[in-house]
């Protein structure tokens, strides 16, 4: 499964690409990739708030991968044996642990 990156992530792996190729200012960054000086300055310098198709284009340049991947949480055995442990086996229940696990991620309580 994938899901995108953090913008922070993005941005830092953006930035570290370039410097590795001593370009270290959105002039520099802009001379090399096209992209106008000013796109630069404001996606990776001074802390975008979204990602942008700016971004998504200097990822391409940079042959960054803007997802990550995620674990199928079926290949966790302390997931499906804490599941197995509780579920009765009705859809039902099942709909309500559902219910508990989008209500927990919705809590922001990702521990």
């Amino acid at each position: 499964m994938n899901q995108p990156k953090p913008l922070s992530q993005i941005v830092a792996e953006l930035l570290e690409h370039f410097a590795a190729r001593g370009l270290l200012t959105s002039s520099a960054i802009a001379r090399d990739t096209g992209v106008n000086q000013s796109q630069i300055y404001r996606n990776l310098f001074a802390a975008p708030r979204r990602f942008t198709k700016t971004h998504l284009r200097l990822c391409e340049y940079a042959n960054i991968d803007v997802a990550r991947d995620v674990s199928d949480p079926r290949s966790s055995e302390i997931l499906m044996n804490a599941l197995a442990s509780v579920w009765d086996g009705s859809e039902e229940h099942a709909r309500r642990l559902a219910e508990l696990l989008f209500a927990h991620s919705r809590a922001g309580m990702r521990t």
